[in-house]
């Protein structure tokens, strides 16, 4: 059956706020998570085996043993909807009442990327919407750590849904004159930023539509990019486009997140959506305008793309 016209829907028009929860899943997660500001409707949760330093200042802590986290993550949510373990009901007493759940970590550990999943399995049965940013080994890290992390994140995409990969090959791209450990406080920057700004503006009305978008394509991607002066939108979402992590051939995307930090100016959103339009014909886009002013001819970008 031929798919019909693309949907184009704003975000954050009802009246109430998405309840919203932030999970960081092992070091590298805990570590992304301290780049999340803290929201008047997100309640931000550290996840680890061991009190750690990157837990620093995360007011709400759980402490997990990794040697079950991978048998208690794969059992089907269907299956086996009790949740009886410590680790589930822990996760129980932070996750519920939430909208939408974001979980963020590494994979190819023992920790994060079955923590994640874990994550994804208690919210999927209390009703929730999730997504998963999740950040991809090195290539030199070796054969065993990446086949890990596939592993990983083949059970990711069964319990969570929406899975936005990072690889940290591509920080050589994104900063490639940055000791190590800055490059990954880079990339936290940039992953921490979808998480911020749905948490400003989704709507507890946009939850569900949100499930039924994220629930179609199988790999997610994200980019971002600005632009100044006559031609701004152009600039932005090409930038946006030719992010490092936004490897998805444009004309694939089916679906897009699109959120805009604009200067206080009409028309400048349809400028936008046009040009993403252009580039990805097919998708349907949810889209939403950032509560955050920028300078009078600069537009800033981001965009979630499904594919």
């Amino acid at each position: 059956m031929p798919r019909g016209v693309p949907d184009t829907w704003r975000l954050g028009t009802g009246e109430e706020r998405a309840r919203v929860a932030v999970v960081g899943c092992g070091g590298a997660g805990c570590n992304t998570l301290r780049h999340v500001p803290a929201l008047p409707n997100a309640e931000r949760v550290a996840l680890n085996d061991a009190l750690h330093p990157s837990m620093a200042g995360i007011p709400r802590r759980l402490l997990v043993k990794p040697e079950s986290l991978r048998a208690y993550a794969s059992m089907d949510e269907k299956a086996v909807p009790q949740m009886e373990t410590n680790e589930e009901k822990d996760l129980v007493t932070v996750l519920l009442d939430r909208d939408l759940v974001f979980a963020v970590g590494g994979l190819g550990g023992e920790l994060g990327g079955w923590a994640m999943s874990l994550v994804g399995r208690v919210a999927r049965i209390l009703g929730d919407t999730t997504f998963a940013f999740a950040t991809v080994p090195f290539a030199a890290e070796g054969l065993v750590r990446r086949e890990a992390a596939e592993g990983q994140l083949a059970l990711l995409r069964r319990r969570i849904d929406a899975v936005v990969t990072f690889e940290n090959d591509h920080l050589l791209r994104a900063a490639p004159d940055l000791p190590l450990a800055r490059s990954f406080a880079v990339l936290s920057a940039v992953m921490v930023k979808p998480i911020e700004g749905l948490s400003a503006v989704a709507s507890r009305s946009d939850v569900v539509p949100l499930r039924r978008m994220f629930g179609r394509p199988r790999e997610w991607r994200f980019g971002m990019g600005a632009g100044a002066e006559k031609h701004r939108c152009f600039l932005a979402v090409d930038e946006a486009y030719h992010s490092p992590w936004f490897t998805a051939r444009h004309e694939d995307i089916r679906v897009a997140v699109v959120l805009m930090v604009l200067p206080g100016m009409r028309g400048v959103e349809e400028e936008i959506l046009h040009e993403i339009r252009i580039r990805s014909p097919l998708a349907d886009i949810a889209w939403a305008v950032l509560p955050e002013p920028t300078a009078q001819d600069r537009v800033i970008v981001q965009i979630l793309a499904g594919h």
